[in-house]
């Protein structure tokens, strides 16, 4: 009995592990021509833009800085399926949590936003 319980256990684990969802790609993987400035043991730094009209697919960020270059207008749907809507300003810096998200860019110019994600396992050192 023993053995039929440990197999049916098995079983439904890797049925179980069958469902589910795939990872969500972080946005250089989602968008190969996103453009990375840096990339070290700390920080990515990455030059984001989206055409008007233009959606990002879904990808996640971990925690992360934005610098807007040009004021924007965006939808942002979370990995959940709930929106919300983005106006930031030129010059502008703000902070967000990790996050999954698609953009679409709902204004009349691109968006250009300079993003500084945070290593979630960096090691980082200032030399002295």
């Amino acid at each position: 009995m023993k053995l039929i319980t440990l197999t049916v256990a098995i079983c439904g684990g890797l049925v179980a592990g069958a469902t589910a969802s795939p990872p969500i790609p972080d946005r250089v993987s989602a968008v190969p021509s996103t453009k990375v400035l840096l990339d070290n043991d700390c920080v990515r730094v990455q030059y984001h833009d989206v055409a008007v009209g233009q959606t990002v697919p879904m990808h996640s960020h971990p925690a992360y800085v934005v610098y807007t270059l040009k004021p924007f207008k965006a939808r942002i749907t979370l990995a959940d399926g709930s929106q919300r809507i983005s106006e930031h300003q030129a010059g502008e810096a703000y902070w967000n949590e990790p996050i999954a998200h698609s953009v679409e860019n709902l204004g009349s110019s691109d968006i250009h936003n300079l993003i500084v994600e945070l290593k979630p396992t960096a090691k980082c050192h200032l030399k002295k």
